[in-house]
């Protein structure tokens, strides 16, 4: 379980969801808004630790014809209604992200919007096995 505090991104993920909606929801299974949510941990996430490496679903760049590899973790967003979601992140901030505490949550809704977070709010992650 992590737990952590809606921050603002950059939007720079809305761009790469949109573009390659059809493929990321053929890929998780479930409609991907185009859009992510921040969420400031409490400490740093670690996408390659054994724990979390075995539960991440590697979504190739010639898997969707993008320019780099994608990591993406199932979880389930307790304190919002259970929403069905996953963490998401390209290889290479995964690897040297500056703010390693952040991730970005993709789910099938606008995340701020339908449950109308302000930064600064919890949000409680449980991840699936």
């Amino acid at each position: 379980m992590l737990s952590g505090r809606v921050q603002s991104g950059k939007g720079d993920a809305a761009r790469w969801l949109a573009l390659f909606n059809i493929a990321y929801s053929r890929k998780t299974g479930m409609p991907v808004f185009p859009g992510s949510l921040n969420v400031a941990l409490d400490a740093p996430f670690d996408w390659f630790a054994p724990a979390i490496e075995e539960r991440t679903i590697w979504f190739g760049r010639e898997e969707y014809g993008g320019e780099r590899d994608i990591l993406l973790l199932p979880c389930v967003l307790t304190n919002l209604n259970a929403e069905r979601a996953m963490l998401w992140t390209p290889t290479t901030a995964a690897r040297n992200r500056p703010d390693p505490w952040v991730v970005e949550v993709i789910a099938g809704v606008n995340l701020r919007g339908t449950y109308a977070l302000a930064d600064g709010e919890v949000v409680e992650i449980l991840l699936l096995e």
